[in-house]
């Protein structure tokens, strides 16, 4: 009979994965792409977009103003193997021209279900159905489906691809779809450095910054993104913080 290990098997919020069987942690953040793993069973982390300096306006015009957003955060659960739910909020949002603070939000919602690890040329597959609630009249409704997809790649490269539907019943057009690719590279030690792209819709922005873990369970990050097209800013420097516990 085969002897089941500590890190084998179906773990849960009941049964939480061993942190001896823990490697090190895997963000979202700050990619514009989002992973295709999971928070590991029974386990919660936080990612922080600690500060982002919005500038010089979106370029399509619609806001012309500078923002400074602090705490746009993603609370995760590993709510079993394979499967974490996930909220993320933009809890404060301060425009300088206006000198006030505008409403939070909106609240995203969403599961990951990964149903493929990867390994070789197989990607790792995630299934991510989600819903963003508007905190306030001046923020839509969406609702939708994407697939998060990754590959280990030789010589300490990472490829991430994202795709997918959002719908979005009060706003024109009704329907969104999103495409996201990164890539990421092992630079120095644990030092990684990313470059990557995201559109949805006519929205396009490109991204560029690196990663720093702090030992298993905390990694600071900073970059920018630079945006190409549409409602989004042309340049929004950012640093950031996730831990897991």
């Amino acid at each position: 009979m085969r002897r089941v290990l500590p890190c084998d098997g179906v773990h849960g919020l009941w049964s939480p994965l061993p942190d001896s069987c823990l490697e090190i942690i895997d963000t979202d953040r700050p990619h514009q792409t989002d992973t295709p793993h999971v928070v590991p069973a029974g386990h919660t982390q936080v990612e922080s977009a600690i500060a982002a300096l919005q500038l010089g306006g979106t370029r399509d015009g619609a806001d012309p103003r500078t923002h400074l957003v602090l705490l746009e955060d993603n609370y995760k659960f590993g709510l079993a193997t394979r499967v974490d739910v996930q909220l993320l909020f933009k809890h404060a949002d301060y425009v300088f021209d206006a000198n006030r603070f505008v409403a939070p939000g909106p609240l995203e919602a969403r599961v990951k279900f990964n149903v493929l690890e990867g390994r070789g040329a197989t990607p790792a597959v995630t299934l991510v159905p989600s819903v963003f609630v508007p905190m306030t009249s001046t923020q839509a409704f969406r609702a939708g489906a994407l697939v998060f997809l990754g590959w280990e790649l030789p010589g300490g490269f990472e490829l991430e691809l994202n795709t997918g539907v959002l719908a979005q019943p009060a706003v024109k057009p009704n329907a969104l779809v999103v495409f996201a690719a990164a890539v990421t590279h092992r630079v120095a030690g644990p030092l990684s450095a990313f470059v990557d792209v995201y559109a949805t819709g006519m929205d396009v922005q490109l991204g560029t910054g690196f990663l720093a873990p702090i030992g298993r369970d905390a990694q600071i990050d900073f970059g920018t993104y630079i945006g190409l097209n549409g409602a989004v800013f042309l340049a929004t420097p950012f640093i950031g913080f996730s831990a897991r516990r």
